[in-house]
């Protein structure tokens, strides 16, 4: 099954003082790590990003068609750019995620509009995958003013999928890096 992977790195990274898919970690850009993640794994990258900054050779930088309304706006112009039914979606400031993670919820798919881990009682809708079908009501969320992706986690057929035993396996999965003292160990 071919999918597209789309690499977010909007956000204001207020918390941080400086552009996150900019920061090194490890001797590597955050946008490297995602690009080099998704590489192999996805037939298509995109990178949803307004910044010129954040543009990487060979790969299509997608522009906000729809300005300030966070993640959800980053998501619905790519799927719409989008090649693949199937896309996996992932915030630049997770860069613990793992190849066969991202397998994982790409066996996951069967009939739905989205994979979507969850922990703890936590979901993961930065480190998940979406369908094309999804755009419909993606476009009605975002005209209602309805940015948030837990809102519309509930509209669509997604699956929830438990997460818990990866945890285990990799304990720093779904940690992000928001501000300066998250990039300290």
């Amino acid at each position: 099954m071919p999918i597209t992977g789309i690499i977010l790195t909007g956000g204001q990274s207020k918390r941080m003082g400086s552009d996150k898919a900019l920061l090194q970690l490890e001797g590597k850009t955050l946008l490297k790590r995602a690009v080099d993640l998704c590489t192999g794994l996805c037939d298509e990258i995109l990178i949803s990003s307004n910044n010129p900054e954040h543009q990487v050779e060979g790969i299509q930088r997608i522009d906000d068609e729809i300005a300030d309304c966070g993640p959800i706006g980053g998501i619905f112009s790519c799927l719409k750019h989008s090649a693949s039914d199937w896309n996996f979606v992932l915030s630049v400031d997770a860069p613990f995620v793992q190849p066969d993670f991202i397998q994982f919820l790409k066996n996951k798919t069967d009939q739905f509009d989205a994979i979507v881990p969850v922990h703890d009682g936590k979901k993961e809708p930065l480190i998940a995958m979406y369908h094309k079908n999804a755009l419909p009501q993606i476009e009605a969320q975002i005209k209602a003013e309805n940015y948030k992706l837990h809102f519309l986690l509930q509209e669509l057929n997604t699956n929830f999928v438990d997460a818990t035993e990866w945890l285990v396996r990799y304990p720093e999965l779904f940690r992000n890096l928001n501000a300066p003292e998250d990039l300290l160990y």
